[in-house]
């Protein structure tokens, strides 16, 4: 019975240590993050509450292991719908990468990809998903096929320019891949989206003529995403950050040229932008647009050992944003680690001292046995 007891007790015991690392950890975590504060209402709009997150390089076919593929992906499932939980924001954006190998699989590998994305991201009623590409998604500029790109605009409905209005606020989604300004046709049929929505905020400025152009209930200057950062020749421009400075950037691969990042702020003049790519997590107070610029890091555990993602309210004139943590990957390890490792310790122990006093039971039947006789 005691032997019984012993193995029910260390069961218990590594039950409650995984229901911990991978259940209540998540809530513990996140709920050390809150909505930013300071944000009133304009015109009697409450300000849009808006999760943003990037880079989360679900694993693919051809190099993704097994286990890092479960592991990893279940961090992401597990914070993402943690923080539906707790935040229920309005919006989500995942800024680009959505896949790790969205550039090579054959479209029935496409099709898996996508049903699992949409599992992992499950939204709850009343919560808005936007995509943004990547370059994993549909391959860098030189790489990337009209095919790729009609793929994830059909799944996605987003691979050029876009607008998402809510409540006044104004976001453009921007296909960073398409900001590569050499006349090819993903080039052209984005610029010519940039225009058109520049005409739609010059319209709301009262510039320009307005006919045969779509109508904003409120105008508010745009808030840019996408997946390269603006243009910046380094991280040294980074107010604050969470990795070593990166010296150096090249232009159409790290971030986008100067060129590109000019024609955004001429058309849009954007009043704040946030971006992925990097991998780590960078605060530009002013960029070359003039604008913050809040640059995410990956949301994976495969690509950084402290993810994070923000929260941000959103008015039409003003926003706040917060920075919020997810697990740190090497702390979970640890857990396990002196978990298990107190979990065999108190087992062992247990185990022992069951024996001596088996032992002892025996002895002591021996001995009045010897006495009957």
């Amino acid at each position: 019975m005691r032997l019984r007891n012993l193995l029910l007790r260390t069961l218990i015991g590594a039950i409650c240590l995984l229901v911990f690392n991978e259940f209540i950890i998540y809530y513990l975590v996140l709920l050390e993050c809150q909505w930013p504060g300071n944000v009133g209402s304009v015109n009697g709009q409450e300000p849009v509450r808006v999760m943003l997150l990037a880079d989360t390089h679900l694993l693919g076919p051809i190099h993704g292991h097994w286990f890092d593929k479960l592991r990893r992906e279940w961090q992401m499932h597990r914070a993402f719908q943690s923080a539906m939980t707790l935040f229920r924001p309005e919006a989500v954006f995942i800024l680009g990468d959505v896949f790790d190998e969205g550039n090579w699989v054959n479209q029935k590998e496409f099709d898996v990809y996508v049903d699992r994305f949409r599992k992992l991201f499950h939204t709850p009623q009343g919560t808005a998903l936007y995509s943004i590409v990547g370059n994993h998604d549909i391959g860098f500029h030189y790489a990337t096929h009209p095919y790729l790109v009609h793929r994830f605009e059909k799944t996605f409905n987003n691979t050029g320019v876009s607008l998402v209005s809510i409540r006044g606020v104004n976001f453009v989604l921007i296909n960073s891949i398409a900001m590569e300004g050499d006349g090819c046709q993903l080039c052209e049929t984005a610029e010519k989206e940039l225009r058109q929505i520049s005409a739609v905020f010059k319209c709301g400025r009262g510039i320009g003529q307005c006919k045969g152009v779509a109508q904003l209930e409120d105008y508010s200057r745009p808030i840019v995403m996408q997946h390269f950062p603006t243009y910046r020749d380094s991280d040294k421009a980074c107010k604050e950050r969470d990795a070593p400075v990166i010296e150096s950037y090249r232009e159409r691969w790290e971030v986008i040229s100067k060129e590109s990042t000019d024609l955004i702020g001429e058309l849009l003049a954007p009043r704040l932008a946030f971006s992925g790519h990097s991998h780590h997590y960078c605060f530009v107070e002013k960029n070359r647009l003039g604008v913050e610029e809040y640059t995410l890091p990956s949301f994976s555990w495969r690509n950084k050992n402290d993810p994070s993602f923000i929260l941000a309210k959103i008015s039409q004139t003003e926003h706040a944003v917060s920075r919020c943590m997810m697990p740190v990957e090497s702390t979970v390890i640890k857990l396990y680690l002196v978990g298990g490792i107190l979990l065999v310790l108190g087992s062992i122990f247990r185990l022992v001292k069951y024996l001596c006093h088996l032992s002892t039971l025996l002895s002591t039947r021996k001995k009045y046995s010897k006495l009957a006789k």
